[in-house]
Formats: C-alpha cells, sequence, structure tokens
C-alpha cells in the first residue's frame, strides 16, 4: 500500500506514525521504505532522508534483530512501565535501528551485541510492542 492513499497519506495528515501503529494492532512491525529509491527509515518521517521523496509504503520487519545500544531508565516512574525499564537500541535483520522497551527483562543480563525479538503486547488499550531475549 503506498502513501498516496488516505490512510497513509502523510503530506496530507501529518500522522507519520498512524501506518506503524495500525500495523502493531494487526501485530505487525512496520517501518517505512522510500517508493522511491527503496531505502527504509525508521523513525517514520514524510520525507527520505535519502533521495527526499514523499512517497514511501510501509514495509513488514521480520520483527528481530542484536542489540546495539541499551540503558536502563529510573526514574521518573512511566505510566504502564514497571521501573526500572531496560530500554534498548537494536539492529533490526532489515539493517535499520529501532528502539524498544524490555520490561520484564533484568537489567544485569542485558549486553550489546544479544539477540531479540519483538514481542506484541497492550497497555490498557493501546498495541504496542516490547523486545525480548531470545
Amino acid at each position: 500500500m503506498s502513501n498516496t492513499q488516505n490512510t497513509h497519506n502523510v503530506a496530507a495528515s501529518g500522522r507519520d506514525f498512524d501506518f506503524f501503529y495500525a500495523g502493531l494492532e494487526r501485530q505487525e512491525l512496520l517501518a517505512q521504505k522510500c517508493a522511491a529509491c527503496g531505502a527504509l527509515r525508521n523513525p517514520p518521517a514524510p520525507a527520505c532522508p535519502s533521495c527526499q521523496s514523499l512517497k514511501w509504503e510501509p514495509v513488514a520487519l521480520a520483527g528481530h534483530g542484536i542489540i546495539f545500544s541499551f540503558m536502563v531508565h529510573h526514574h521518573p516512574p512511566l505510566r504502564d512501565f514497571p521501573v526500572p525499564l531496560p530500554v534498548a537500541l537494536v539492529d533490526m535483520a532489515e539493517g535499520i535501528r529501532m528502539t524498544g522497551p524490555m520490561e520484564g527483562t533484568p537489567p544485569d543480563s542485558l549486553r550489546i551485541g544479544l539477540p531479540v525479538a519483538v514481542e506484541f503486547v497492550r497497555r490498557g488499550d493501546v498495541a504496542a510492542f516490547r523486545f525480548k531475549l531470545i
């Protein structure tokens, strides 16, 4: 599906993340793929940073990668998240990086280079994801 359809027309809606959250509802982790040059990008943005095209399409990611970096959030407490909260920056299999929480993972078990996979969760009424060690 391209962004020429109303649900993905970021130039008209200004809602760059709508497609991403719709994907989470379907338990799909999505990124933007430039329709002009094919570059993947994350976080979502109106224009491709490689060629400046405004045309893109959503693409499903495999949902796994390797921890590139991480941090542990302690304060202030975040609604719907336990603390301490590990947060990872992950090199996804497709070559882009994504940031995501790793609640439920003991912070002392994290290391750069460990493999992770996406797990789809709900936080109240909101579809979300987290990374889990594999």
